[in-house]
């Protein structure tokens, strides 16, 4: 069951990495652009929001800077109306981002146990060094321990 659960959550993290690179913000933020698509002045969207026209520029900087709010933007999404998006979007495919983890922890794993296997010249050759990380890696993949995320 939770292997489906956590299947369902990467195909939703998926398809925000997908749809990502189609949804640049643009330079001047969303608030200012939607706000010039419809035709509106910014003291027009003031008046919507009950608040100055340097309060809704300030808005825009904020937004164009990072640093309006969630809180914020869903009320500019609605004097606008519109509808706030938001999302996280991986950077790569959620697999990709596991299997790279699995593999440098993996790579770590068998570092340390090279180490010892070296002291005692039962050291393993580089073919079977890569056979054994990726021999761990798809065991952690498979089990996903709880440190997996811990950086050590």
């Amino acid at each position: 069951m939770k292997a489906l659960v956590r299947e369902q959550y990467q195909a939703l993290a998926d398809k925000a990495h997908t749809l990502a690179p189609e949804m640049p913000r643009p330079r001047e933020g969303w608030i200012r652009s939607v706000r010039k698509a419809l035709g509106m002045s910014s003291p027009q969207l003031a008046r919507r929001l009950d608040l100055s026209r340097s309060q809704v520029t300030q808005m825009e900087r904020m937004e164009a800077d990072d640093r309006i709010t969630l809180k914020q933007l869903r009320r500019v999404a609605d004097a606008l109306d519109c509808e706030l998006v938001y999302a996280l979007a991986p950077r790569q495919p959620v697999q990709q981002t596991l299997q790279k983890r699995a593999e440098r922890l993996a790579r770590a794993l068998l570092g340390r146990a090279h180490t010892h296997m070296a002291l005692e010249a039962q050291q393993l050759t580089p073919a079977q060094q890569e056979k054994e990380v990726a021999r761990e890696a798809t065991r952690l993949l498979n089990n996903l321990p709880r440190d997996f995320w811990e950086d050590t």
